[in-house]
């Protein structure tokens, strides 16, 4: 899963978040589902399965995007 379609997803489900912002989260080890390596473009890895599975715990629901 890209950045980008990890925020979409997320402002899908009500979460207002830029990819420079998610990004750097990411890099700062504040999700579970994604880690992240600070380099002049980030690289990072996205777990789609564990993300969707974070996103509906804080969500206490079943979120939006899950078919793609």
């Amino acid at each position: 899963m890209t950045l980008h379609e990890c925020c979409e997803i997320m402002r899908a489900n009500g979460i207002s978040v830029s990819e420079p912002s998610l990004g750097q989260m990411i890099e700062e080890g504040k999700f579970p589902f994604a880690v992240g390596v600070r380099r002049r473009e980030g690289a990072y890895i996205i777990f789609r399965s564990a993300m969707f599975r974070w996103l509906e715990e804080m969500l206490g629901t079943e979120c939006a995007g899950k078919e793609n």
